[in-house]
């Protein structure tokens, strides 16, 4: 699971370390069901991406841990009939521009009614 970092989010990075805007802070955690291909096999994201490819939600984070100097954790959660019968396989920060940060594609987690689930996102450097 490797996870892309989007050329909005370099764009934006180097735009404030040279002053020209404040960096928006990251909002919270999209997630999709479009990353499969037809065969199955992953879609990997590109660098130029600003939304996924089948985006199902936009939620807030709830929790933001800092893991290290140079790692926060971000973690959102879904409750037992959100998203039921959807099988998620893309997820990706958001600002709070609405710009793709960081996107990453897995193997898909199907999401049945009687569960809850969470997705952690690790923002790191």
């Amino acid at each position: 699971m490797k996870t892309l970092i989007t050329l909005n989010a370099k764009k934006k990075m180097i735009q404030a370390r040279k002053g020209e805007i404040a960096l928006p802070a990251v909002a919270g955690i999209a997630l999709g069901d479009g990353a499969a291909a037809g065969d199955g096999r992953l879609i990997e994201p590109g660098e130029a991406d600003n939304q996924l490819k089948h985006e199902l939600l936009r939620r807030e984070y709830i929790r933001c841990e800092k893991v290290t100097d140079i790692c926060c954790r971000y973690r959102m959660e879904l409750g037992e009939n959100e998203l039921a019968g959807k099988v998620i396989n893309e997820a990706a920060l958001y600002d709070a521009e609405g710009d793709l940060l960081a996107i990453r594609v897995f193997e898909g987690l199907p999401k049945d009614e009687a569960m809850e689930m969470a997705f952690e996102f690790d923002d790191k450097f």
